[in-house]
């Protein structure tokens, strides 16, 4: 079986959607004769975000799990407002400093045909062109994120992590993202070929297949809102027009905001949505969550419109679940594709558009609880998380 370091700054059990990319390909390497071994940031029990069942199928994967140990006095002065201005490619330092040592034993210890280096943050970049320099390893940059492309901070940082970012990457012997879109953008940027290897969903969730979706026309969104790059009115003033015209009964439709903060919406004009019945959910586990998603009538996608080739990872959690997708507004791009081709739902901005599709599906949701759309399930499954890793092995397999 040939050996692949594995660099994932986010890995389980910390609940974060980048720890969900990594996994996935973990879980599944062996079964394509790789054989994965992760260095990481350890992350403890009494953390928010520590979900123990993330760890499942990682039994058998060898983890180095590194401590960001917290600095104090001087030293922390230094690490948190010097050190990411000179060395933004060795933020956050002290985890660096560790990971380094560990990769160099691990490398001179062990015959890696490859090295992958998932992005952010840019220490596994940086860490993985110098193992390769020095060790002749092949490596592969997978950029989940890219500074180069969005909008992920202020001016001055975005500048510096983004130069950074394209440095490192072009010294990679292969580049992946995870769209079509953005791959095309960072191929014109880095002046050389990006592959696309998009997220996908995982295969396992306890929710009860006899049990209706839910008892009424409940709209979920899972995960965080950021009004800068994420516009909600378009649904809920659709909503507010359903409700407030007697097309659906206001005690019969619920919009639910699973893991976000009711304060991520309170710069909203709220006069304008003053009937829609909103409900604020605690952050769950991440099989909660997806049990969450399989048990409602409709899963709503807030895309990043204006911004290309962003394609949030919940919404292969979405396809996986089988429940009709909405996403408002349309993105004019990847998540519309992808919701054409599977059949899985719609992409859509006007609130007049999306009040009639909701109009339409609470009737079909009226005759039958266990409303669902006619999906395509042969392009649903080529999102499989194993699908997605197949395609990896391809990658790494060219590098051998």
């Amino acid at each position: 079986m040939k050996r692949v370091l594995f660099l994932s700054y986010y890995f389980p059990p910390r609940n974060r959607i980048s720890s969900y990319r990594a996994a996935g390909f973990c879980r599944h390497l062996p079964g394509f004769d790789w054989d994965p071994v992760v260095i990481c940031e350890d992350w403890p029990a009494h953390a928010p975000d520590y979900d123990e069942q993330l760890l499942s199928g990682l039994e058998g994967v060898e983890t180095h799990r590194i401590q960001s140990y917290g600095p104090r006095g001087f030293n922390r002065f230094l690490i948190r407002n010097v050190y990411p201005w000179i060395f933004p490619h060795k933020t956050p330092y002290n985890w660096w400093k560790i990971a380094r040592q560990r990769a160099i034993e691990l490398c001179a210890a062990n015959s890696f045909k490859a090295i992958l280096a998932t992005h952010d943050p840019l220490p596994t970049l940086s860490l993985a062109s110098e193992l390769s320099s020095r060790f002749g390893i092949p490596w592969v940059a997978d950029l989940r994120d890219s500074w180069n492309m969005h909008k992920l901070s202020s001016p001055r940082k975005q500048r510096t992590i983004a130069s950074q970012e394209k440095r490192l990457a072009g010294m990679a012997d292969e580049v992946v993202s995870v769209s079509g879109e953005m791959s095309d953008e960072l191929a014109r940027i880095l002046n050389r070929p990006v592959q696309t290897i998009c997220n996908g969903f995982d295969a396992f969730s306890s929710s009860d297949p006899k049990k209706p979706p839910s008892e009424i026309f409940s709209i979920l969104y899972a995960g965080n809102v950021n009004l800068r790059r994420q516009d909600p009115m378009g649904l809920l003033q659709a909503v507010q027009k359903c409700v407030s015209e007697g097309r659906i009964p206001a005690e019969l439709i619920q919009v639910n905001f699973l893991g976000a903060s009711p304060d991520a919406l309170r710069s909203l004009d709220r006069k304008k949505i003053n009937d829609v019945p909103i409900c604020f959910e605690p952050r769950a586990t991440r099989r909660q969550a997806l049990d969450r998603m399989a048990n409602s009538t409709i899963l709503w996608v807030l895309a990043h419109q204006g911004e290309k080739g962003v394609m949030t990872g919940k919404i292969f959690d979405y396809l996986g679940s089988g429940r009709p997708i909405i996403s408002a507004p349309d993105d004019g791009g990847e998540i519309n594709k992808l919701l054409d081709r599977t059949k899985a739902g719609v992409s859509l901005t006007d609130p007049n558009e999306i009040a009639w599709k909701l109009e339409k599906w609470f009737g079909q949701w009226q005759e039958n609880r266990f409303f669902q759309l006619n999906v395509n399930q042969n392009e649903v499954l080529k999102h499989s998380r194993e699908r997605k890793t197949e395609e990896l092995v391809r990658v790494l397999d060219s590098l051998c």
